[in-house]
Order: C-alpha cells, then sequence, then structure tokens
C-alpha cells in the first residue's frame, strides 16, 4: 500500500506552500457581498445536472485515468443514519482531479468546499462554483467573516462539507502533510462527524501508462469520528485532528515506528520526506 513514485518533482519547503501555476483568465473580487454559499433555484438545478455529467462521463473517466480504487464505503452505508443531517471530510491533496474521486467515493452527496482564490480566476471557475466551491479571501477580515459564515451555514444546513487541510496540492505525495486546525473546529461546534479520506498510489501498469506518468490511486475512507466533548472546544478540536491525522496515516500504510511517520503537526517544523 505505501508506494512511493520515482517522478521528478520538487516539493515546497513549506508543507502548506503551493505548487500548482493557474493561468489567470479573469479575476475574482471577494468582498462581504460576495455569494460564498450559492443559492437560488438555478444553481440547484446546475448542480444537478453536473451530479448526471459526473456519473455518465467524470466518474468512468477517473476510474480510466487514475485507476481509482475505493476502500472503505461500507464504513458510510454503516452509518448513513448518523450522516444523513450532513457530515465533514478532509483528505490530503495530490493531484488535480482528487477531489472529483472524493466525489465518486461519497456518492450521492456533493460536498461545498474552501478553495484557493487561484482556482476561481482560471477557466476552471464556472466547474469550481458548481461543484461547490466557495474562494478563500486573503488579507481582508470582512470578506473574510463573510467566509466563515458561508461555511458555518453549510455545515449547520445539514450539507456536506469537504475540507483539504494540509491547504495546498502536491503532486502524489506520498506522506500526510500537517493539517491546518480550522476545519476541525467546525466538526466540533457543530458536533459533525468527521470522515477521515486518505489516497495512496501503486504504479501505473498496462496501457493506461498513455494516459500519463502519475500512479494509480487508492482511496480509503474511514469511519466517522466525532470531537471529545468532556474537552474545552479549542483543545477539542486539536485533539480531533491528531486522531485523524493518526487515521490517515495508518490508512496509507504509515504506522508508528516507520520512518516517515509524523506526529508533528507544527507546519514549521515538518520536514519534506522526498
Amino acid at each position: 500500500m505505501y508506494y512511493r513514485h520515482n517522478l521528478d518533482y520538487t516539493y515546497p519547503e513549506r508543507s502548506d506552500q503551493h505548487m500548482l501555476v493557474l493561468k489567470r483568465t479573469h479575476e475574482v473580487h471577494l468582498d462581504e457581498n460576495y455569494d460564498y454559499m450559492p443559492h437560488g433555484v438555478w444553481f440547484r438545478i446546475k448542480r444537478v445536472l453536473v451530479a448526471a455529467l459526473l456519473h455518465l462521463v467524470v466518474f468512468p473517466i477517473t476510474l480510466l485515468i487514475h485507476g481509482l480504487r475505493i476502500h472503505g464505503r461500507e464504513n458510510l452505508k454503516k452509518h448513513k443514519d448518523e450522516l444523513k443531517n450532513g457530515a465533514i471530510t478532509i483528505s490530503n491533496h495530490v493531484f488535480m482531479w482528487d477531489y472529483l474521486c472524493v466525489l465518486k467515493a461519497i456518492r450521492p452527496h456533493i460536498s461545498y468546499f474552501p478553495a484557493w482564490k487561484p482556482n476561481f480566476e482560471s477557466g476552471f471557475h464556472p466547474f469550481m462554483r458548481i461543484l461547490g466551491g466557495m474562494p478563500i479571501p486573503e488579507g481582508d477580515m470582512r470578506s473574510m467573516k463573510a467566509f466563515k459564515r458561508g461555511m458555518d451555514e453549510v455545515v449547520e444546513s445539514g450539507k456536506w462539507l469537504h475540507v483539504f487541510p494540509e491547504g495546498s496540492l502536491w503532486f502524489f505525495y506520498p506522506d500526510i502533510r500537517p493539517l491546518k486546525p480550522a476545519v476541525f473546529t467546525y466538526a466540533v461546534k457543530y458536533d459533525k462527524p468527521l470522515i477521515p479520506i486518505s489516497m495512496s498510489f501503486r504504479p501505473r501498469k498496462g496501457f493506461r501508462k498513455i494516459f500519463g506518468k502519475g500512479p494509480f490511486v487508492d482511496l480509503h475512507i474511514a469511519e466517522p469520528i466525532y470531537a471529545d466533548k468532556s474537552l474545552h472546544p479549542r483543545a477539542a478540536a486539536y485533539e480531533l485532528r491528531d486522531r485523524a491525522y493518526r487515521i490517515m496515516q495508518e490508512m496509507n500504510g504509515i504506522n508508528p515506528g516507520d520512518p516517515t511517520y509524523n506526529e508533528d503537526q507544527n507546519i514549521d517544523n515538518y520536514q519534506k520526506t522526498m
């Protein structure tokens, strides 16, 4: 399960630093009036149409190109009653289509998800919005407060939320980077189940080598976990983060005693393993 590729990638120094470069096609102005959680009948209709497109076209392509294998969907079925009022999923962020793999794994749910603002200033913008993307504002407190209200509305209203708490995409990085604590505060505040998801890799084989150089993908779904209500909310969020992190590592075949096993969630202390 624990496969380390030999692709020629140079990863950034900080674990939350971006290595993705997107061509900017337009500017998105984010302020306190921006609709971070889109509403309206037309938006809901588009979401239904996109769901059909995902099942008929996108998911089969994902299986073909990325060799996607999903492990643990029985954990969603086993807990379907407690998940009917919404859930928060988290995963490592390791290639361009990984969110689509998450949607395949948690189907029929289509999450909302916070995302890096440059994604919404690229050609991906229309798809990002319809799929539930919420651009993260930068440097403006009023905009950030409005963004956080949108996040609150998603979780409080019983919808599904997906977050990449590593904070950036590193292509096919096999180890789990430190997780930022923000998303775990929502799980604590609204007492929502949190579902750790991890993606690991295996060698690309056969005729599908013609579709790319990246390894094939295995997606692992853990059972839902909850915050420890006996702790102060801040402490509960950090404890939940640490517990989810351990689960994600172990699902990827990284266990205590392994050279790359990590327990230090301080981003400044993280040492790259590749």
